[in-house]
């Protein structure tokens, strides 16, 4: 078995992508926030970068804004769709695309009126369709012998972590079929 820890990774991979510096702009006077055992101060108007965990905290206190963030529209979800489709391998993604389309849906959530509830569902579906196609060629490549870098490069990190838990899965498990002994029986 390969030293990669697929708990680990995972993990790794969340933390990775709540790290990543946003823009935020303050909409209040405050002479300090507290946040976990630091504070931050706000001025209103001001703008700065801060971790998106931050971000989310200050925006769901409505003292400050997330500005740039980047996003993923149905119509590009759709066409993403449409190319992963025609394709025997994976289309490249942002690698942040399940995250934001993630915390996409969370924020449609959140509202109540007919047009975001109707967005919402669109957007998981098209979600839950593009993992589909996308599933499919991981479980593929995971089964391929040899090297599939070439292949692998476009999948987000979320897919690779996938691809390297299903190939490592697949190896140990044929490994056990094919290494018969008394101390490790087929049988």
């Amino acid at each position: 078995m390969s030293e990669f820890d697929p708990n680990l990774e995972l993990q790794r991979i969340v933390f990775d992508f709540e790290e990543k510096p946003v823009q935020i702009k303050c909409l209040v006077d405050n002479p300090t926030v507290q946040i976990g055992y630091g504070s931050i101060k706000l001025i209103k108007g001001s703008e700065f970068n801060v971790p998106l965990w931050i971000a989310r905290i200050l925006s769901e206190q409505k003292v400050a804004e997330v500005k740039n963030m980047k996003t993923f529209d149905i119509p590009y979800m759709q066409t993403i769709l449409w190319d992963e489709s025609k394709s025997q391998t994976p289309i490249e993604l942002d690698p942040d695309f399940y995250p934001v389309v993630s915390l996409q849906i969370e924020e449609l959530s959140k509202k109540t009126d007919p047009y975001a509830l109707r967005d919402r569902e669109r957007m998981e579906a098209l979600l839950k369709d593009i993992i589909s196609k996308r599933r499919f060629k991981i479980i593929k490549l995971s089964q391929k012998a040899g090297n599939p870098s070439p292949f692998i490069k476009h999948l987000a990190p979320e897919e690779l972590w996938l691809f390297k838990t299903l190939r490592d899965q697949l190896q140990e498990w044929e490994s056990s079929l094919v290494d018969c002994t008394k101390t490790n029986p087929c049988f």
